[in-house]
């Protein structure tokens, strides 16, 4: 009995070892994904299943089939992130792929085979195809990539076959594949192509080559490639022409290699010219074909050559364009320039110039329109004068201005040149040793404002009698200090005003002089007094004028009363006037 347990217990340890191992077979427990052996490798189909990004399972897995489903776009982490490292086989036809990020596929490193067909891939980085060096088999057919650049693929020491047809290519680059060097194998058929270079498929080890479907347009510049191909021997396919119309549907295989012509085409630089007589010009003329045009400039039906005489030179250069790039379409070496450089032109050169290029195949031209003009003597321009107007307007107002200073400096002058006043020369010889003095203390408008005189009698009396003379000695002294309204709009000057007090001294000259200040008549004629007041300050009479000035005499006998009752009566009817000094 214990013998078959122990039987039986074996057979329970190999049944779940072996339940172990088919885990991968659920493929993750996504329903529309199949997994199963497929040809010794473990393989998940999980076409048509409206995945939108790639689905979680077993990392055994070597093939993975994802056609017909939604990705776009694919990120470097995408495979690491799911553990999906041991693929060998991957398809992602038909993804609806707009973008694969660079090192996308890095962590493969024994894939073998990608398919990215049928996508909507406009452009691939080269860095897309980083870190998968046992690639073979690249399929990239149906995708709008139009162009091939330099070192469009990556060093893949392993590719043996590249599939770009329906790709919409027109130009591929003649070192699009120069890290492909084991390449055997390119499907290049329905694409745009109409020329390639002879270098551009020059593979060491290229065994098959389709290029069948392409507008290829067979005339010099597809020479040396058509005689590479049909000598590469890289298959039995039929390639036709396109154009020109006399090669159109006809294959490769029965055109000569001399009939890969090229008509010739010009083009004049500039197109046109103008110049001086007796100047120095040059153009030229780009001319191509093949085979190589005969190339000449005419003037009119003339044709132009080397000339030198004692008035003219002209010179006709002829060069080859030898340096050829990869990037054009001119691929044969065919192309030149003509230049004409003539020295000391003349009238008779202008017009319409021509440059001719022929050959069997054809003829080309192109023209340049010449101008020529007589030479200008370069004169010095003046200044542009200023309307009469401005003139007389800037010389009114200059004359304004002086004027204006000429009036400012003459009053200055004159008001520093006026003579001081002589109010008192008619009473010189009557006073005596007397003093005057004059305050000009201004207040208001009020009458006890106005001016006063006041007269101190220093020796004697005055005598009533208008024979009674007064010191023979009179001394004036002026003074002014401290500032005070301004008087009436009629005595307005421009200066300042202050108290003016004056001391007269005056000698006796003898008779005949009239009293001054000396009666009540004459104080009230020479004063013009406006009211009279009496005062008993040291024994004085005090009146007051206008212009707020005192007068005092003295009171040593009757005549002084006498005086006031007089001056009182006729002061009276004097009005209120001011006096200028």
């Amino acid at each position: 009995m214990k013998f078959p347990d122990f039987h039986r217990l074996l057979w329970l340890i190999v049944l779940f070892l072996n339940q172990s191992k088919c885990d991968w077979l659920n493929c993750g427990h996504i329903e529309k994904c199949h997994c199963k052996w497929s040809s010794g490798k473990k393989t998940a189909t999980c076409s048509s299943a409206r995945l939108t990004n790639i689905p979680r399972l077993s990392p055994d897995i070597q093939i993975l089939d994802l056609h017909e489903n939604t990705l776009r776009e694919l990120n470097r982490d995408t495979f690491t992130e799911i553990n999906l490292l041991n693929l060998q086989r991957l398809n992602l036809s038909d993804t609806k792929l707009r973008r694969i990020h660079n090192n996308a596929f890095r962590e493969l490193r024994i894939l073998i085979e990608l398919d990215l067909s049928h996508n909507e891939l406009r452009h691939l980085s080269p860095e897309v195809f980083d870190g998968i060096d046992r690639l073979r088999h690249l399929i990239l057919h149906d995708n709008p990539l139009k162009e091939f650049y330099a070192e469009q693929f990556p060093i893949l020491r392993h590719l043996k076959k590249l599939e770009i047809s329906k790709c919409q290519l027109h130009k591929i680059h003649p070192l699009a594949f120069s890290n492909l060097r084991v390449l055997e194998t390119i499907h290049a058929h329905q694409n745009l192509l109409s020329y390639v270079h002879p270098n551009t498929f020059n593979l060491p080890f290229l065994k098959t080559l389709t290029l069948s479907d392409n507008p290829w347009y067979c005339d010099c510049r597809l020479r040396n490639f058509h005689e590479w191909f049909l000598n590469a021997n890289l298959g039995n396919e039929e390639v036709l022409c396109t154009g020109p119309k006399n090669f159109a549907n006809i294959s490769w295989q029965y055109i000569k290699e001399n009939e890969f012509v090229c008509p010739p085409w010009a083009t004049s630089s500039p197109t046109v010219l103008r110049a001086e007589v007796g100047a120095e010009i040059s153009f030229g003329c780009f001319a191509s074909g093949d085979p190589k045009p005969n190339v000449s400039w005419y003037l009119g039906n003339k044709e132009i050559h080397n000339l030198t005489t004692e008035d003219i030179e002209i010179k006709v250069f002829k060069y080859d364009v030898i340096d050829i790039e990869f990037n054009t379409d001119m691929i044969n070496k065919s192309s030149q320039w003509v230049n004409v450089s003539i020295s000391n032109i003349t009238d008779k050169f202008s017009g319409e110039w021509t440059c001719h290029a022929n050959s069997f195949v054809g003829e080309a031209s192109a023209s340049l329109t010449l101008f020529l003009s007589t030479p200008r003597t370069a004169t010095a321009r003046s200044a542009p004068e200023f309307p009469k107007l401005i003139l007389l307007i800037l010389s009114m107002l200059c004359m304004t201005l002086l004027g204006f200073i000429a009036t400012c400096i003459c009053w200055k002058t004159r008001r520093r040149s006026l003579t001081p006043s002589k109010s008192f020369t008619d009473q010189e010889n009557k006073l005596l040793d007397s003093s005057l003095a004059a305050s000009c203390g201004r207040q208001s408008v009020d009458l006890s404002s106005s001016y006063g005189f006041e007269m101190l009698d220093r020796s004697a009396s005055i005598d009533s009698t208008d024979t009674q003379r007064c010191l023979d000695t009179v001394q004036i002294t002026l003074e002014t200090s401290g500032q005070f309204p301004s008087p009436p709009i009629e005595f307005t000057l421009p200066s300042s005003f202050a108290n003016i007090f004056i001391s007269v001294q005056l000698t006796d000259k003898g008779e005949g002089n009239s009293d001054f200040l000396c009666n009540e008549r004459n104080v009230s004629h020479c004063s013009r007094p406006c009211f009279f007041e009496s005062s008993n300050d040291n024994n004085s009479i005090k009146f007051r004028t206008p212009s707020c000035s005192t007068l005092s005499f003295s009171e040593n006998n009757a005549t002084s009363r006498t005086m006031e009752r007089n001056l009182k009566t006729s002061l009276s009817s004097f009005s209120t006037e001011f006096t200028a000094l």
